[in-house]
């Protein structure tokens, strides 16, 4: 039987529905799968308030304890790993035409710094700003869940969202600039690498080709690779791929056929024979397995 609360998740649209909405870690976690990665749809603010948290982004691990907040982006990939049982986390989740339909893109430009791709996406709060910061969102919250014939609804919603989302822009901005960002060669290699192959790891999936652009051999890039990230080329090349899959498998959108065109296979045989000998189980009973596409926590 489904859990009350992702019922009413569903029929509220707290998930899927709307371009804007904040939600506890109660009505979350009814959608939260482990070990299976997804994309995130929207953009998102998560603040832990209780407990600990692993989850990986875009293959970075992150753990979170009580006031981080870390920042989403849509498109992410991530795939969620252990929780503490006492964790608990507010998140404030919007979609980029939420904030077309906010004006927001001319009423603060850094608001589009702040949710870039490039960005440190994990910092701390001290006490107050962590306080300050959970009371606004669960004000914003109150007054979403306001019904919609309240005087002034709309206009309500979006000044809170605003003035939530320049709180954020203020704490992060004071971080912001005392995080040094300084690579050396092996790291910048590596990045370089993870640039490259997060753009053309469907069509291309040998460590030979990687290593040609960025003008070395091959087993020094593997070399440098496992120095700083604990795996060689060739298995983060798999495991892109691996990933990619699962996402495309649990979308629902695709079939096994077309999945394995996706990602530039000369057969669906030699996909399903791939993704069996990384998953232990055929594309087919992992896509007839999962749901988590279709519901991403955020």
């Amino acid at each position: 039987m489904m859990h009350k609360v992702e019922q009413r998740c569903l029929e509220e649209g707290l998930i899927n529905g709307g371009n804007m909405n904040v939600l506890t870690s109660a009505e979350i976690k009814p959608f939260m799968t482990f070990n299976e990665p997804f994309r995130s749809n929207s953009f998102a603010v998560i603040v832990v308030q209780k407990g600990s948290f692993v989850f990986q982004n875009n293959f970075v691990k992150n753990c979170m304890k009580a006031k981080d907040v870390y920042l989403v982006t849509p498109g992410s990939l991530c795939e969620l790993y252990e929780m503490s049982d006492d964790f608990e986390f507010i998140s404030m989740g919007f979609k980029k035409e939420y904030l077309k339909e906010q004006g927001v893109f001319l009423n603060g430009a850094e608001i589009v710094h702040l949710f870039s791709t490039d960005l440190v996406h994990k910092f701390s709060l001290n006490d107050e700003e962590f306080e300050d910061l959970v009371f606004s969102l669960k004000s914003l919250k109150k007054k979403i869940n306001l019904p919609e014939t309240t005087p002034h609804f709309k206009d309500v919603v979006r000044h809170s969202f605003i003035s939530v989302l320049y709180e954020i822009l203020i704490v992060y901005s004071k971080y912001r600039v005392f995080i040094p960002v300084k690579l050396n060669r092996q790291e910048e290699l590596t990045t370089n690498f993870l640039n490259l192959l997060s753009e053309n790891f469907k069509s291309e999936k040998q460590v030979q080709h990687y290593a040609k652009q960025l003008f070395v051999t091959s087993r020094h890039l593997s070399q440098v690779v496992k120095t700083v990230t604990g795996k060689t080329a060739g298995e983060i090349i798999d495991e892109m791929v691996i990933n990619e899959a699962k996402v495309l498998l649990s979308s629902h959108l695709m079939n096994v056929s077309q999945v394995a065109d996706e990602l530039r296979f000369s057969d669906q045989s030699f996909f399903g024979k791939f993704f069996k000998k990384y998953t232990g189980i055929s594309p087919s009973v992992y896509k007839s397995n999962s749901t988590v596409a279709v519901n991403p926590p955020f």
